[in-house]
């Protein structure tokens, strides 16, 4: 059977590859253990955008390096989108505070640890260290109070992949290019395109959720199947150091 794989880039790596040494990702060989062996995978589309450097300078080397691998393959294509940069005013509900200056309205120095403050008054603001779960920072389960203080933060949002992704998907499915289709993601922004093609395509989707989270029910309602990727399979689909032919090497700390 004729299989595209659509791949959403961010979904991928945030749910299977951040903090692992799996990164040097093979497409190819990881798709090869998703389908079965009776499956022919013509084409792998891989939705990303170029990172910024904003906190790590050399991060967009290393992708450079990554779409220079995947380039390699005639099957893989890479659609980019964009990273939109911008800054909101959000309402605060816990302020980490070591030591510095905060003002509200006058300048004040607070030292470590939990300072309530009068949550009556307009001008209400609660400041403590950000609650913390293992090694990682609890999410907030407080919603914040209608006079809360707001602050202006810096934001970066990834725009277009899942868009690209879900177009590719349907047109591709119009067209009749493949038999079925392979999308790893567990993003529910693409529900509607996923039961458009299987309802009223009759084209079987296997939705593959990225190993850390469970697969979403509303995706799982829609496709044909399911598959999860495990770190094993990860650690089985790494690309060649060099790539064959090329002088393309690894990046270092991946």
């Amino acid at each position: 059977m004729k299989t595209f794989v659509y791949v959403d880039g961010f979904n991928l790596y945030y749910g299977a590859l951040k903090g692992t040494p799996h990164k040097w990702l093979d497409l190819a060989a990881l798709s090869r253990q998703i389908v079965p062996s009776y499956h022919s995978i013509s084409k792998i589309k891989y939705f990303t955008a170029r990172v910024s450097g904003a906190r790590d300078p050399d991060a967009p080397r290393r992708q450079q390096i990554y779409f220079s691998a995947l380039r390699t393959f005639p099957e893989i294509e890479i659609w980019l989108g964009s990273f939109l940069t911008k800054t909101i005013w959000r309402p605060i509900l816990n302020l980490p505070v070591a030591n510095q200056q905060i003002s509200t309205p006058t300048h004040v120095v607070l030292p470590d640890g939990t300072h309530t403050v009068n949550s009556t008054t307009p001008q209400s603001l609660v400041v403590a260290n950000y609650p913390m779960k293992g090694s990682k920072r609890a999410k907030a389960k407080q919603q914040p109070l209608a006079n809360s203080v707001l602050a202006e933060v810096h934001t970066m949002e990834e725009k277009g992949s899942d868009v690209n992704l879900a177009a590719h998907l349907l047109n591709d499915a119009w067209l009749g290019v493949y038999d079925t289709a392979v999308v790893i993601s567990n993003d529910t922004d693409l529900v509607e395109p996923i039961r458009m093609v299987t309802q009223e395509r009759k084209k079987d989707v296997t939705i593959v959720c990225p190993g850390r989270w469970q697969a979403a029910p509303k995706l799982t309602q829609v496709a044909t199947s399911q598959r999860h990727i495990r770190p094993a399979m990860l650690a089985a689909a790494q690309l060649a150091n060099p790539i064959p032919g090329t002088s393309i090497l690894k990046p270092a700390g991946w």
